[in-house]
């Protein structure tokens, strides 16, 4: 049976949203095709459009989107810098974010900017390393989008093992549930029917639990000092 497409109030909802964050029609359908693999709202379903509504607040209206980030380097960028988020170590997912990280890194102020190869290979290569010291990501020999966001997806499950949050059947093999969840969650039979946008489901999906889980370790610790 098919999931119910998105309705027009919802339709409406991530037009407005959207509008508040400063996207153009160019960028918005960029957005929402990297949030649910459709570059029409009318294409998307009731479910998913719930899921972009969520992001497009929590970029915050008028601070979030920065246009002209269609370059190799910055979509790699954004994709990394997406991944810290659902990771819970960036605080702010925006682009806006992002350029200040690049800007520290590298000393530019927009991704445009990189036009020499090793400037923006090294801020890349800054991000990865970031996430794997700090976000556990064993990044693969495999290069494929695939390879690196099923990569994010394991490191993510087992901060959400740490945490207690997730119990794994057998001790010994803390992913062992990981596929049945991810499988559950993207409406997939197995790894071989994921497309990028269905990892990018699941790692939103983590990451609401993880970010979820590390607000209520903070506070449980902000309790405990006081």
């Amino acid at each position: 049976m098919n999931a119910p497409h998105a309705t027009p109030k919802q339709i409406g909802t991530i037009h407005g949203l959207a509008a508040k964050a400063g996207m153009d029609e160019e960028t918005r359908r960029d957005f929402l095709a990297r949030e649910t693999g459709h570059r029409s709202c009318k294409e998307i379903s009731a479910a998913q459009a719930d899921r972009v509504i969520d992001t497009l607040r929590e970029l915050g209206a008028g601070r979030g989107a920065v246009r002209g980030l269609d370059t190799p380097v910055a979509r790699k960028l954004r994709a990394l810098w997406i991944a810290g988020w659902c990771l819970g170590l960036v605080r702010d997912r925006t682009d806006r974010a992002m350029l200040s990280f690049l800007e520290r890194q590298t000393g530019v102020t927009h991704t445009r900017f990189l036009v020499d190869a090793g400037a923006g290979a090294a801020a890349i290569e800054g991000l990865k390393r970031w996430l794997a010291r700090d976000g556990g990501v064993k990044w693969p020999a495999d290069a494929s989008p695939q390879a690196r966001k099923r990569a994010v997806l394991e490191a993510q499950w087992l901060k959400l093992v740490e945490l207690g949050e997730v119990k794994p059947f057998i001790q010994s093999r803390p992913l062992g549930e990981l596929p049945d969840y991810a499988f559950r969650v993207a409406s997939r039979n197995g790894w071989q029917h994921f497309e990028p946008q269905h990892y990018d489901i699941v790692m939103q999906a983590l990451g609401r639990k993880l970010r979820g889980a590390l607000a209520r370790k903070a506070e449980a610790a902000k309790a405990g000092a006081a």
